[in-house]
């Protein structure tokens, strides 16, 4: 009489070159084959189909989203497979073949819980569970096809896991929702021109630009600076002298309230509104021991444009927190004006654009 055993594979890093072995044969490799299994002769048994259910850590890139979890994973071990020779008909081919497909579905259902757990401790549980069932299943199969020889049986148990199996997707992202707050931080490069007597005086920047995003909901708080450097197109004369050709530094730094208008797909459009304070900063020539320096504060207005790149979702719960994450990267432009009234002689509008990347995060919630 045929009889299935498993071993029990658990594992809890990140290696899955075991996967990658020869000997190793994955369900979504296809059919089994005679192929399969090496040529023994038993008094006892027809054949024994040796087959590993387990899990480990792992990441994996479904569509344009990499998904880091604990994978479920079963594969037959052709090296310790084997079948009498003198029974090697389609009929316990098949039969065999059913075995590979209730454990194939008791790893799918294996993922789904995985991905649910909220923390380290669940995982063991689940696993015995569904170890458990699968077992359960395979000697119901066994029992009721006499240990493959009730061919009207095997097709039941055929019909019965080609259902299951639909029902249990293969490579899925499990459905989720964010969780109300955000966080996220910000980089890039752009440059800034001035208008008015400003633009006279100050030649366009090339500004470092960086930053921090909260959110709750669709709301978010920019924490915001800017760093550019800049040249004096001619001199201004005051009781502080800036000379033409001479290198300054000039800064932004924002508080904004923005909100994202537009969330769908790869787009993101958070318009913002704010306050920032700018300042420009030189050498004094005519006084080593003093620096230039002048400040204006002011409202700033702008958008940001977010083109979502990637989407990372982190399934394996936190040691501590015990919760998911998902982390999306974007290509962010940054377009941002605000004015600068330093004197009645020197004051307009400061308008700056940036390119760079965003990282945003949430926690999410499995449904």
């Amino acid at each position: 009489m045929m009889k299935a055993f498993a071993i029990f594979l658990f594992e809890l890093h990140f290696s899955t070159g075991l996967m990658a072995q020869d000997y190793q044969k994955n369900w979504s490799d296809g059919k089994l084959t005679w192929n399969d299994f090496k040529e023994k002769e038993s008094g006892q048994n027809i054949s024994e189909l040796k087959y590993f259910l387990g899990y480990s850590a792992a990441k994996q890139k479904i569509g344009d989203t990499i998904v880091v979890r604990n994978k479920a994973k079963c594969y037959m071990d052709k090296k310790l497979s084997w079948i009498n020779p003198a029974y090697k008909t389609e009929q316990y081919l098949r039969y065999n073949q059913v075995i590979f497909d209730i454990v194939e579905i008791h790893r799918r259902r294996l993922q789904i819980e995985l991905d649910k757990v909220n923390s380290l401790s669940e995982i063991e549980g689940n696993f015995n569970d569904i170890y458990s069932s699968c077992n359960t299943e395979i000697d119901k199969l066994d029992k009721e096809s006499n240990g493959g020889k009730d061919l009207k049986s095997i097709i039941i148990w055929e019909n019965k896991s080609f259902e299951e199996l639909k029902t249990y997707a293969a490579n899925r992202i499990p459905e989720f929702e964010d969780r109300n707050f955000g966080y996220g931080l910000h980089a890039g490069f752009g440059s800034g021109f001035f208008t008015g007597s400003l633009g006279k005086t100050f030649a366009p920047t090339f500004n470092f630009m960086y930053g921090f995003d909260l959110a709750y909901k669709k709301s978010i708080l920019y924490l915001s600076g800017s760093l550019g450097f800049d040249k004096l197109r001619k001199d201004y004369l005051s009781n502080k002298n800036w000379y033409k050709g001479q290198n300054v530094s000039f800064a932004i730094l924002d508080v904004s309230y923005g909100y994202a208008f537009i969330d769908k797909g790869k787009i993101k459009l958070s318009p913002f509104v704010g306050f920032g304070v700018t300042e420009f900063t030189g050498e004094n020539k005519d006084n080593k021991e003093s620096e230039l320096r002048i400040t204006d504060y002011n409202v700033i207005l702008g958008a940001c444009l977010d083109y979502k790149i990637r989407t990372k979702l982190k399934l394996i719960p936190d040691l501590f927190v015990g919760l998911q994450e998902k982390v999306v990267t974007s290509v962010r432009a940054k377009l941002y004006i605000t004015q600068a009234n330093y004197y009645t002689d020197l004051k307009g509008y400061s308008i700056n654009l940036t390119i760079g990347l965003s990282g945003f995060g949430n926690r999410i919630r499995l449904k």
